[in-house]
């Protein structure tokens, strides 16, 4: 079957989930259509598949970029141009792709159209500004509840949304597989160090796009605020995003914010240096940020929302906390510190292996794409 991958979206995490998906589904008849930007490019990430992929590059003007957010000519044509030439049977929009949105019956008349559901609810987020949220608001959450609604075939790596959507949208095609991990190629071989981090190892990790939904503020209260009067260790918050909550700069000796966006070819050093990785989410539908931890053996540390319980053994892959009481990531890291982490980083390993296997997400997809009616050119209402 002709398949075709569009993966509009770029930015952080983003790429590595659609970069694995199209390696793991590559073969002669196999097409994709990737939109890279100067920090987020497909190039280094997906396996060269011959003349098969075109990579198109995002405007580097602001205007430009709003023009294209509001009319994806270029992308438009390139899909067309690639379905028409190859006869693709399938295109899977992989990247959230609310560019496409108004443009979704248009490739409906090319071929079968798929689309992975990254957030059915969206999460808790604080904006710089009104014009920030209202920009979101229209070209990003409006957009892809159109998506969602007007797609025919629908896929998602949640269990729990895929329960919801299988429950909520009775006239489309609803599709499960299991989340890829997030280490590519290049983040396994990466060498490049930070310069924020000259020097400084053994460190408490926070890694990920700095948003409310992911508890940033809960671990920098818990870290500052710490009473145990144990010595510190220094906590380094790396990713970029706007840092919505108030910072107490007299009690920061420790604490190093790597605000900005971290090129795939540092992750590998920025982890095998930390001392423990700690992901405080106060909500989340599907992530793969536990397969990085894990591949690196460092041990981990995650809030008990029902989201890390599909991707965690509680104290045996990941180390357990309660984000009402925040004093307990103190505290649990404390004792990690006395306990055995090979235990620990041996049993994520093993998750690791079993959970993110590609031939299992190669099966998941081919058999999505197999079994959806042939053709369908009218959106469902």
């Amino acid at each position: 079957m002709k398949k075709l991958f569009v993966c509009s979206g770029f930015y952080a995490g983003l790429l590595p989930f659609a970069a694995t998906i199209v390696n793991a589904m590559r073969d002669e008849n196999t097409y994709g259509i990737f939109m890279c930007s100067g920090k987020c490019d497909y190039r280094k990430a997906v396996i060269p598949n011959g003349d098969k992929y075109l990579f198109l590059n995002f405007p580097e003007s602001k205007l430009k970029g709003l023009l294209y957010s509001i009319y994806p000519a270029a992308l438009l044509k390139a899909i067309t141009e690639v379905c028409k030439k190859n006869n693709i049977e399938v295109i899977h929009l992989l990247t959230e792709d609310s560019v496409l949105a108004l443009h979704i019956h248009q490739l409906k008349r090319l071929a079968k159209v798929y689309y992975t559901v990254h957030d059915l609810f969206f999460h808790e987020q604080v904006y710089k500004n009104v014009l920030k949220k209202l920009m979101r608001t229209l070209l990003v959450k409006k957009r892809v509840t159109y998506l969602i609604k007007h797609t025919d075939n629908l896929v998602t790596c949640s269990a729990d949304q895929y329960n919801y959507m299988k429950k909520w949208f009775v006239n489309q095609h609803i599709y499960f597989h299991n989340f890829p991990t997030l280490v590519t190629d290049v983040i396994k071989t990466g060498k490049k160090t930070m310069p924020e981090l000259a020097g400084i190892n053994n460190y408490i990790l926070f890694f990920g796009q700095l948003e409310q939904y992911k508890g940033v503020d809960i671990l920098y209260n818990a870290y500052i605020n710490n009473a145990d009067g144990f010595v510190k260790m220094p906590l380094v918050i790396a990713g970029k995003g706007y840092i919505y909550f108030d910072r107490d700069g007299t009690k920061e000796e420790n604490v190093i914010f790597v605000n900005r966006y971290i090129d795939d070819e540092e992750i590998r050093q920025l982890f095998e240096n930390a001392f423990c990785a700690v992901f405080p989410y106060i909500s989340g539908t599907q992530s793969g940020i536990l397969s990085l931890p894990y591949y690196f053996r460092v041990p981990s540390l995650v809030s008990d929302i029902p989201f890390f319980k599909q991707f965690s053994v509680e104290n045996v892959t990941s180390i357990s906390f309660s984000n009402e009481h925040p004093a307990q990531i103190m505290q649990k890291i404390r004792e990690l510190e006395n306990t055995d982490q090979q235990k620990i980083t041996d049993a994520g390993m093993e998750f690791y292996e079993r959970v993110y296997d590609q031939k299992s997400l190669r099966d998941q997809l081919s058999s999505a794409y197999a079994e959806s009616p042939t053709f369908q050119t009218e959106a469902v209402s």
